[in-house]
């Protein structure tokens, strides 16, 4: 009897738990999707020009000059550019760097024929120049910083708004030197850099029906349909800025042109750091920003 619960129990384990189970079937394996590869991205060599020179003028008159204001705020400085621009002719203080000795004033905008509209004082220096001063309604008002040129020399950066309105925003940058008996050289950033240069080195690409902007390594994604992207430009946004540090920045755009249009369509911002040398100007470390940042 014993024997035969034995042999009972051995036939349920074979038949059983203890029978080894069948192989499973293999999954079948996911379809891969197809792999989105971007163009190779370009290394971006320095771009460089020389400087537009202009020799700065005695002044034409003995100018009675307004002294500095108390309050060295923006509003202060914008409510002179706002007299100077509605008030009738005079002189205004516009901007200035007081650790510089230096002063940037609006001479009177009808009464000088000639078209001179700013005058710089710098230490005992005075010079005119036919730069454009024109705020705008966005107020956006001159800016003047001393830099320091190394060797113990130094040297005005000088920004100036000359254009706004819809889809314009232009400044110019002037790096100021002075010379022997007070006179002051200006060497003016050529517009031919940030109108024609920069645009060589946008780049765009189509890639599962994503579009791109790219500019070197860096590329920002962009909906608008319509446009010719062999079209690269700039635009007319050129906007310049004096570090903390010392260092000088432009900001631009990047743009495309529907097909037989001028008129551009702004889809990212691009920056570039410009040194400055010598009477020459450099653009370096470029990058691309989304608009949506």
């Amino acid at each position: 009897m014993k024997k035969g619960w034995i042999l009972l129990l051995a036939l349920l384990l074979l038949s059983g738990c203890g029978g080894s189970p069948s192989p499973a079937e293999p999954e079948e394996p996911p379809e891969e999707e197809a792999a989105i590869t971007l163009p190779e991205p370009r290394r971006l060599e320095l771009i460089s020009a020389l400087a537009i020179v202009t020799e700065g003028r005695p002044p034409a008159e003995d100018y009675d000059l307004p002294p500095l204001p108390r309050d060295t705020d923006w509003t202060t400085y914008r409510n002179h550019a706002m007299h100077w621009v509605t008030g009738g002719p005079h002189i205004a203080v516009l901007a200035e760097d007081r650790e510089a000795d230096a002063v940037l004033y609006g001479l009177p905008l009808y009464a000088n024929s000639s078209g001179e509209t700013t005058l710089i004082r710098w230490g005992d220096s005075l010079a005119e120049f036919d730069w454009t001063l024109f705020p705008g309604p966005s107020m956006t008002l001159p800016q003047i910083k001393c830099l320091d040129a190394g060797g113990g020399a130094k040297e005005l950066a000088v920004i100036c708004q000359v254009g706004t309105g819809t889809g314009v925003s232009i400044q110019k940058l002037h790096i100021l030197k002075k010379g022997p008996e007070e006179t002051m050289t200006a060497y003016t950033f050529p517009e031919s850099l940030w109108q024609e240069e920069i645009p060589k080195l946008f780049d765009t690409a189509e890639l599962g029906g994503r579009t791109f902007a790219m500019l070197g390594h860096e590329l920002v994604e962009f909906s608008h349909e319509g446009l010719d992207l062999e079209k690269t430009s700039s635009g007319m946004i050129a906007g310049f800025s004096i570090e903390d540090w010392g260092g000088l920045q432009l900001r631009g755009a990047f743009c495309l042109s529907p097909p037989d249009s001028p008129i551009p369509c702004y889809l990212a911002e691009a920056s570039a750091q410009i040194p400055y040398r010598d009477g020459v100007f450099t653009l370096q470390d470029f990058h691309l920003y989304s608009y949506d940042q």
